[in-house]
């Protein structure tokens, strides 16, 4: 399907199922409740390894990732303890290490064991190694995204490989945020158990308005998955976005997207400048590895009944510089565009 078909089903799609709205709306306030209730976690993230969250998560729950792979649960009790639960059978299969098989406590020899093998094994990925000595990740393309979400997280300009850029976080934490949609066949259908966005972003240029930016990662750059391709789905759940922005939830959505109050408030009380944009902007990225094949980017995209532009653009990196040492070095349409907001 042409972009502009996919832009049109989509549409389509989100008018026809308005379950959605509901389902969305019910999303932001279990966030907004668990905000309020959010204390400072009672242990800290281990080297090597990153935390993730999701909409439905009570907050007191994560995921424990390595590289993007899941490698266990951490849960936070009632009674202030902290629980490690691995995912023994998947980290025998794919890193060979059967040391921790079932719930221990987080202060406990096992899981300072558990933290242990993945750190050293974090090491040969950040550093020039033979790729026979890397465990093999179940996923690339976790990884990638993995990596990226670690990069776009850092603070200080001089340190980032790209500036302006900052992941959308829940809890602090990195999360997926859902849609309604399958858009992976690149023909999208309606789901209540939809794709996930990649990554979503936050831009915020030295100048002018901050605005959300939709990421599609890949880790091939191949022509039965081209740039155009990935494009296509990362446009499909750009305009899931505009739609939620727009929709009655929008404005509580908008305020976590900037890192605004969560509490309740009345239109009259959101000031002009915190309110949804209007016009809105949304910048639609590929991420992927250098290639020549087709491309769709450096195009905006106007939805016109929304009072919205999906700005759409190319982000590559060299896979060579980064399979060495996880050093991003990026090229394409979207750098270019990030430079004419200093």
């Amino acid at each position: 399907m042409e972009i502009n078909q996919i832009i049109q089903s989509t549409i389509d799609l989100l008018s026809e199922n308005n379950e959605w709205e509901e389902r969305f709306q019910g999303y932001i306030q279990n966030i907004a409740i668990n905000h309020q209730k959010k204390r400072k976690r009672s242990f800290r993230k281990p080297d090597g390894l990153s935390l993730y969250s999701s909409v439905g998560s009570n907050g007191k729950s994560y995921d424990l990732r390595f590289r993007g792979q899941s490698v266990a649960t951490v849960k936070e009790t009632a009674a202030v303890k902290v629980k490690l639960n691995p995912k023994s059978h998947a980290n025998q299969k794919y890193f060979q290490f059967d040391l921790c098989k079932e719930e221990v406590d987080w202060d406990s020899t096992e899981a300072s064991n558990f933290r242990s093998f993945f750190k050293k094994e974090s090491l040969k990925f950040t550093t020039e190694h033979p790729e026979a000595d890397r465990k093999k990740i179940k996923s690339e393309e976790h990884r990638v995204e993995n990596c990226l979400l670690r990069e776009f997280s850092k603070q200080l300009g001089k340190e980032k490989a790209l500036c302006y850029i900052q992941p959308i976080k829940l809890y602090n934490l990195f999360f997926q945020m859902p849609t309604p949609l399958k858009a992976s066949t690149h023909n999208p259908t309606y789901s209540e158990r939809g794709g996930g966005i990649d990554i979503l972003a936050r831009i915020k240029p030295l100048k002018g308005i901050s605005r959300i930016c939709v990421m599609e990662v890949k880790d091939e750059n191949k022509p039965a998955e081209s740039q155009a391709t990935a494009m296509s789905q990362a446009v499909t759940y750009a305009v899931f976005i505009a739609y939620l922005l727009r929709s009655k939830s929008g404005q509580h959505w908008w305020n976590f997207f900037m890192e605004r109050s969560l509490t309740e408030t009345k239109g009259k009380d959101v000031t002009t400048r915190n309110k949804v944009p209007k016009p809105l902007h949304i910048d639609v990225v590929t991420i992927m590895p250098q290639g020549t094949t087709e491309e769709f980017c450096d195009m905006d995209i106007p939805l016109d009944e929304l009072d919205t532009t999906l700005h759409c653009h190319s982000l590559y990196y060299d896979d060579e510089v980064f399979q060495k040492d996880e050093t991003f070095i990026f090229s394409g349409t979207y750098p270019n565009q990030l430079r004419t907001w200093k």
